[in-house]
């Protein structure tokens, strides 16, 4: 009885394994067809044909014309059905909080959001989020999208299983129920994970994820943080707690960063530290091409004023941040040196100062790498735009629906 249970049991997973195979072959390979598919994924073609008629009836997949064929009848060509189902993700921001509905492609057919502003106590930030994702909810379903559910990327540390966010320094929150609140309001999936997690799952899917294995996400913007993927994988580590990059010690006896330590690679060069350092550097009579960016109001200048000095060929300005992305630079080296991934995909605020940016960075990485060390990495911006995170965090659906080879 039991060895009948155990048997019926592996067949089931073995099933689920295969569906689950074709189903990621599919989303990064469509449009193909089943021979194909058979040869990629190692199943047997009757395999495949039975697989591809039951996501045909879940309307998981759709025809999309035919191959040429040299000879005999032409095959037909599958691709995932993007507008099939559609996922609401959630990017909690510490200047913005956005929400987005995204298809199975990663269109985005809702963008909404709202000013992150106070983040406590952390119910009041919960309840407005909670309301605008109630309104972006009832727009998606009157409009006729099936909705898997709800993603949420938050920055910190976070407890995927419990919900709960351990610690996030960027808002100041320690042991917060985020999953609870939205379970409560909505009873679709809802899913919680770290927000440069959440990133990296949309450059797995939808960016310059889909061309390598092994990759690192950094997101340089009010924070400085990453997310590593190796063999397809996201790395939590053993606590949950990887790529907390900007929390990497990089003076010992330098500022005071908002996690407790000092001197972090966040509380020197992140944009929140380049802004605050701007305007010291301003109230002790210097950078006055840095204010004409902010027009000459003090509490308007952020990085994006050091940029744009810059960029207008300030040479206060370049030196200063060319001393900041030094450390982000020396940073990166030492992850380049330790991974050696084939992508570094940069996000983030920073990203839309490319043309400042990445000259100074690649020179920095160039400088602190170890000869040799690292040779086939690329260091690239993004290219999916401020949506990311959000984008990230709607994919986390999509994820979950890869676990489970269909709709579960």
């Amino acid at each position: 009885m039991l060895e009948a249970e155990i048997m019926r049991f592996d067949k089931y997973m073995m099933a689920q394994m295969n569906r689950k195979l074709l189903l990621e072959l599919l989303f990064l390979h469509g449009p193909i067809n089943r021979a194909e598919l058979a040869k990629l994924s190692g199943l047997s073609i009757p395999t495949v044909m039975k697989i591809i008629d039951a996501f045909a009836e879940e309307n998981l997949i759709r025809v999309v014309g035919k191959r040429e064929s040299t000879g005999g009848r032409q095959p037909q060509l599958y691709e995932i059905a993007k507008d099939a189902y559609h996922s609401i993700g959630v990017d909690f921001g510490r200047n913005r909080t956005k929400i987005v509905v995204a298809n199975l492609a990663g269109e985005i057919c809702i963008r909404r959001s709202l000013p992150t502003g106070d983040t406590m106590p952390p119910q009041m930030l919960i309840d407005r989020v909670v309301a605008l994702v109630r309104e972006v909810k009832q727009e998606a379903e009157a409009n006729g999208r099936v909705l898997l559910g709800i993603g949420l990327g938050m920055p910190g540390l976070i407890n995927p299983e419990s919900g709960r966010v351990v610690f996030s320094p960027d808002f100041g929150w320690s042991d917060v129920d985020l999953l609870q609140p939205f379970r409560q309001e909505f009873t679709c999936k809802v899913i919680i994970e770290n927000a440069n997690r959440a990133m990296a799952l949309g450059e797995r899917w939808f960016g310059l994820g889909r061309e390598a294995r092994d990759y690192l996400c950094v997101n340089l913007g009010y924070g400085i943080g990453s997310a590593l993927v190796l063999d397809d994988e996201l790395h939590r580590g053993a606590s949950g707690s990887s790529g907390e990059l900007g929390h990497i010690t990089m003076e010992p006896n330098g500022p005071l960063c908002r996690c407790g330590n000092h001197g972090c690679l966040e509380a020197i060069a992140s944009g929140y530290a380049i802004q605050e350092q701007a305007q010291q550097m301003i109230r002790a009579g210097r950078g006055k091409v840095i204010l004409a960016q902010a027009e000459n109001d003090l509490e308007a200048v952020d990085a994006r004023c050091v940029f744009a000095a810059a960029r207008s060929g300030d040479v206060e300005a370049e030196t200063f941040l060319r001393s900041r992305l030094e450390y982000i630079g020396s940073a990166l080296a030492g992850l380049i040196n330790l991974i050696d991934p084939e992508l570094v995909i940069l996000e983030g605020g920073f990203t839309k100062s490319a043309d400042v940016l990445m000259p100074i960075l690649k020179e920095a990485v160039r400088t602190h790498q170890m000869r040799l060390a690292g040779r086939h990495t690329r260091l690239l911006c993004g290219t999916l735009g401020e949506d990311i995170t959000a984008l990230g965090a709607a994919s986390l659906l999509l994820q979950d629906m890869l676990e489970y080879g269909g709709i579960s």
